[in-house]
């Protein structure tokens, strides 16, 4: 960003610039892999306890 700024010409306020610290930024990467994580698992836990003749069935 300060580069693209710099190469327009213009000043962006460091206020703009440093909104988040990095280990808020790293925390939050964490937070959604693991929710990623969660919400994949849960469905293909469920799925793996079927039967093939239950699946064929609801099918």
């Amino acid at each position: 960003m300060p580069i693209a700024a710099d190469a327009a010409r213009v000043s962006i306020p460091s206020s703009v610039l440093d909104v988040w610290q990095a280990p808020t930024l790293a925390l939050m990467a964490l937070a959604g892999v693991v929710i990623a994580l969660l919400g994949a698992l849960v469905p293909a836990r469920r799925a793996a306890r079927l039967t093939i003749a239950e699946v064929l069935h609801n099918e």
